[in-house]
């Protein structure tokens, strides 16, 4: 998908954006007038019109912008006044990535209406979509004819529903639809990258895409996610790119910045992916696929063969990385001593794919025999880099996946992303303002800015405007036993879990950081919570995370036992959450691939990989579990601590100094 091109040309800023920023948010300025009289009272934040002022100056220096913003500072306003203000004034077009769903949906059916209804200035704002969400008219219709030559019959009805669906929707993206189709059928109808036939499509005037691109040529503001924007960053390395040329970006719930450029800028190889690809040539169960709908028996004949070489080496991989129940992935330290016979196979079929597609009349097939081509050449390079070890400076593993069905996944990532984030990132755009609740370690920025690789600009730090002192307290167990003792610290969070879920009525919620612990508490405590008629629901024991927090905060008393997605991007507000349990410092697992990696490195150079990455991280991670606690103005509660090491262990005063200063008892959970 070739970048939008902007409608809009850059010219001279005539409006003192910081000055306006700082009328809208004073008090008695235009947020209060457009607050008066509304459900809530207006309260001046002065940490909001400090970080207002620092976007502002920083979109008109063009410089980096890192800042920590505490819960109900109200930053999504703080960088959206002075942004849309350099848009409009500047006639360009700034980009706003969030993690979340939730955040997104904010900014856009919150947020945005609000500023466009108050702030005094007409601009347009659009929520970017990745192109493979959206339907390709096109590729539907030819879906619709040849269906009897892709796949089997009973997936005309998916069509026909599909189809139906097309008529009725405006937008014409998957998002948009209320019942999703199997993913082989929507892969045959969305829109597909080297697919397109731009205006030489039959159906370009109706194309859901093309209108989608014209909003995102009309607007001075674009929501993405992260992981749309590091694809993007991924995509741009390589000569490519899809988004819009853009100077300024603003990047909220920047801790997770690290992880997601990470996973975007490694390899990612599946034994499914590979099937998935074959299949869509020639499926030897049912005889479809578009070998035979082009009648290339040659071509269907090297399918099959490339089939049991791809089994044949995934097998390999499996039986040398020996994964069995609880060892899910090994590193991979040095090239494997495999041979295989895929390469030749894959090309051979790429070659036929390449020749067939030039003398194809039918542009619409050859479209797709295109799409295949490329998709082979990708699944070809990268496991040759895969095998061969070729990315420089990477950390190479393979793992299993997936819950009811196992697979198979090769991976590699960067040991350190800072330098490709300060390559094509830092040093490219005008303006990266990076902001989120929890971004310091020991008080100070340092840490984070050298791991993402921003060594310069501006920081800044404003705290929460809520009263955590008078609204939160935090609780330890006497007596609890260390987590080195593991039968002895089991039996301390079960007892424990038990008395504080009580105490709290329920209204909980349980932090873990493992799978195999969590669920071993929560069965020893099942019976118990029944009896108390208390609620419990626990992740990853079939209930999706959006039904399980929808349950916690309708089914009233319970108790929510997470992994890491609740550590973090969760708001539950008012009294339906009232207790937050951590039951262990969050410091990572040494032996994940890229963790174990990072430390050998910083062995390696010297450094204390402990005090330098293990404690900062679980830092963090501490402070966005605390977090989870208050959200509004009114909200209270109590944090428990069940890991001891947070009183006996000299790094446990860091944790505590990490979090907003309020009571710290010590609690006797009886007998």
């Amino acid at each position: 998908m070739i970048a939008p091109q902007s409608n809009i040309e850059p010219v001279g800023s005539t409006l003192d954006i910081q000055k306006f920023a700082k009328a809208f948010f004073e008090a008695g300025g235009g947020l209060e007038h457009a607050i008066a009289g509304g459900a809530f009272p207006y309260e001046f934040r002065p940490q909001q019109l400090a970080m207002a002022e620092a976007v502002a100056e920083a979109v008109e220096a063009q410089t980096h912008l890192v800042v920590e913003a505490g819960t109900g500072v109200g930053k999504s306003f703080a960088y959206l006044v002075p942004l849309i203000l350099a848009a409009v004034e500047q006639k360009m077009q700034v980009i706003v990535a969030t993690h979340t769903i939730s955040l997104q949906e904010q900014l856009m059916y919150k947020d945005i209406p609000f500023l466009q209804k108050h702030i005094g200035v007409d601009f347009k704002a659009v929520l970017v979509k990745g192109r493979s969400n959206y339907l390709c008219l096109r590729r539907l219709a030819r879906a619709e004819q040849m269906g009897p030559d892709l796949f089997q019959k009973n997936k005309e009805s998916e069509l026909n529903a599909i189809r139906k669906w097309s008529n009725e929707t405006c937008e014409g993206s998957l998002q948009d639809m209320q019942v999703v189709p199997p993913g082989d059928v929507w892969d045959v109808v969305c829109v597909e990258q080297g697919n397109c036939m731009w205006q030489k499509c039959p159906e370009y005037s109706a194309c859901f895409l093309m209108k989608a691109r014209k909003r995102i040529r009309e607007a001075h503001l674009l929501i993405v996610n992260h992981h749309l924007l590091f694809s993007n960053l991924a995509l741009e390395t390589k000569g490519g790119g899809f988004l819009p040329a853009h100077s300024v970006v603003v990047i909220d719930e920047a801790h997770q910045m690290e992880q997601v450029a990470t996973e975007h800028v490694g390899l990612r190889i599946s034994q499914f992916g590979f099937q998935h690809w074959m299949r869509r040539l020639y499926n030897p169960e049912q005889t479809k696929g578009l070998f035979p709908l082009i009648k290339h028996g040659k071509g269907a004949n090297a399918v099959m063969d490339l089939w049991d070489h791809v089994e044949e080496l995934f097998a390999q991989i499996h039986e040398w990385a020996k994964l069995e129940t609880g060892i899910r992935q090994r590193t991979v330290s040095e090239p494997l001593s495999i041979q295989t016979g895929i390469f030749s196979r894959i090309n051979y079929i790429i070659s036929i794919l390449k020749e067939v597609s030039e003398d194809m009349k039918d542009e619409d097939l050859r479209a797709e025999l295109q799409s295949v081509h490329r998709r082979g050449l990708e699944l070809s390079m990268g496991l040759e880099s895969f095998l061969h070890q070729t990315h420089v400076d990477h950390v190479y593993w393979v793992g299993l996946e997936g819950r009811r069905k196992k697979q198979l996944v090769l991976y590699s990532a960067p040991i350190e992303v800072a330098p490709v984030l300060k390559e094509n990132l830092f040093e490219k755009i005008s303006s990266v303002i990076m902001t989120s609740a929890t971004l310091a370690v020991q008080n100070t920025l340092d840490y984070f800015q050298e791991r993402v690789g921003v060594n310069k600009g501006g920081t800044l730090r404003v705290g929460s405007p809520f009263r955590y002192s008078q609204h939160m307290r935090i609780l330890i167990p006497k007596n609890m036993p260390d987590p080195s003792d593991a039968e002895g610290y089991f039996k301390g969070v079960v007892k424990a879990v038990k008395y504080f879920v009580t105490q709290s009525k329920g209204r909980a919620f349980v932090l873990f950081t493992s799978d195999f612990f969590m669920k071993r508490v929560a069965d020893e405590v099942e019976t118990f919570f029944s009896d108390q008629k208390i609620t419990l629901l626990v992740q990853g024991t079939g209930m999706p995370r959006h039904a399980m927090l929808e349950t916690f905060q309708e089914d009233v008393p319970s108790v929510l036992f997470g992994l890491a997605s609740f550590w973090m991007g969760v708001d539950v507000r008012g009294e339906a959450l009232s207790n937050v349990i951590i039951t262990r410092l969050p410091f990572a697992v040494p032996d994940q691939p890229v963790t174990k990696a990072r430390i050998d490195r910083i062995k390696e150079q010297g450094g204390d990989p402990f005090k330098e990455y293990s404690l900062p991280e679980a830092i963090l991670k501490f402070r966005q579990g605390v977090g989870r606690l208050i959200r509004t103005a009114t909200d209270e509660g109590t944090i428990v601590v069940l890991d001891s090491r947070v009183r006996n262990k000299w790094y446990g005063k860091l944790f505590v100094a990490s979090i907003p200063e309020c009571p710290i008892d010590l609690v006797d959970t009886g007998s």
